[in-house]
């Protein structure tokens, strides 16, 4: 299989969200992994995304998705991968219960390497009666749930991933900053997981609590005001 690079854009009410930011990800993993740039016009880029889902006939009440597959000779393919049940960003109303699993791979760029490592760790969490996988490092850093990267709280204060790996992480933080919420950037570890009040994943469709992780429950307090901040700021950006 061609190695390719690619990002899920959410479009809802005539626009594709995050566009610039899903963009600059996908200029950076290219000039890293392939030597060529990815520069395309986020005009003409949003007018395609959003004809895919009128192809597909997406319906407009609510959100839908497409993926932007980058390959190495700077070909790129649109498709839609969907819609969701809600307008905008949401929490999700299913809670899952997780394990996490150790298993760190080589390269954490969301890439068709890393889409096959997500389906390989909940394969493994599923055979365990567990609904998904919480992916874990060698150093013990909780890296990502499915596509989605992983929030907390502790004693009030949201905790976010290190370097905010995905464009949703970036404006979760950004609409937790403006809502000052206190809030800093810090790894979560498997070691500390019993340590937190709350956990929730942000990935391109919005928030999901998690209910369990490792059979210890968590409850879901803050999750839904985390989901209505982002919406809030990403719909008037």
């Amino acid at each position: 299989m061609e190695p390719f690079l690619y990002q899920i854009v959410h479009l809802y009410a005539g626009r594709a969200r995050l566009l610039n930011e899903h963009v600059a990800r996908l200029h950076i993993a290219s000039c890293e992994l392939f030597g060529r740039a990815y520069r395309p016009d986020l005009k003409l880029l949003e007018g395609r995304l959003l004809r895919e889902v009128e192809r597909e006939r997406y319906p407009d009440a609510v959100s839908s998705f497409v993926k932007i597959e980058l390959f190495e000779t700077g070909e790129e393919n649109l498709y839609g991968v969907g819609t969701s049940l809600y307008a905008g960003y949401a929490l999700r109303s299913v809670r899952p219960e997780v394990m996490t699993i150790a298993y760190d791979p080589p390269l954490e760029t969301m890439s068709v390497a890393s889409l096959s490592n997500h389906l390989v760790a909940q394969s493994l969490a599923r055979t365990r009666g567990f609904d998904e996988a919480l992916r874990v490092d060698r150093n013990g850093v909780v890296r990502s749930l499915g596509e989605g990267s992983v929030f907390g709280f502790r004693e009030g204060v949201l905790i976010a991933p290190k370097g905010l790996p995905t464009a949703t992480d970036t404006a979760m933080w950004e609409a937790a900053r403006a809502a000052r919420q206190p809030a800093v950037q810090h790894p979560i570890l498997q070691g500390e997981l019993s340590l937190y009040d709350e956990l929730f994943v942000v990935d391109h469709c919005g928030v999901t609590s998690l209910s369990k992780v490792d059979g210890r429950p968590l409850p879901a307090i803050r999750a839904e005001r985390m989901a209505d901040l982002l919406e809030r700021w990403v719909s008037v950006q």
